[in-house]
């Protein structure tokens, strides 16, 4: 019982003094100040500013033109609008295309100005859609690129109530 008593104060005494040198060690030890680090380049150095992808005008004219083709039905001009259209979204597309047909407010001509990046794959522009029958209007239109520029879902609404009045 003595042995284990006297272990177990030796072992108390031990962790005690171990500590108290550990804090002495702290208190001695000096910071020294940390190594400058220089960036390294190989190769290249990199851009100033990097350019942000925005899409041309002729991108931006085929995405519109393509949509506003009254020989085209919606189903197959999917491929131009942010997510698809489904099949209700093409046939209310197609009927208010038919109403601006006999309406005689196509052909549309668009005027594009003031491609400005709104986003990583995004970009905003001003369009000015004129025809016949329909005075000119311009609207801040949003393109997104998804494997190639399309106009975004909500553009794409807001372009189909210019024919809906």
């Amino acid at each position: 019982m003595l042995h284990k008593l006297f272990a177990t104060c030796m072992a108390a005494a031990a962790i005690t003094g171990g500590a108290a040198a550990v804090a002495a060690a702290a208190v001695s030890i000096t910071p020294t100040a940390a190594p400058a680090i220089q960036p390294v380049v190989f190769g290249a150095p990199l851009p100033a500013n990097p350019v942000a992808d925005i899409p041309s005008t002729d991108q931006l004219n085929s995405v519109l033109y393509g949509l506003a083709d009254p020989n085209v039905p919606f189903s197959s001009k999917s491929y131009l609008v942010e997510g698809g259209l489904g099949r209700l979204e093409s046939r209310t597309a197609d009927a208010l295309m038919r109403k601006a047909v006999a309406n005689g407010q196509v052909p549309l001509n668009f005027s594009i100005a003031d491609i400005v990046p709104t986003g990583p794959g995004a970009a905003s522009a001003n369009v000015t859609a004129t025809g016949p029958g329909m005075p000119a209007t311009t609207q801040a239109i949003t393109f997104v690129d998804q494997n190639g520029w399309k106009l975004s879902r909500s553009s794409a609404s807001t372009l189909l109530t210019m024919f809906n009045a």
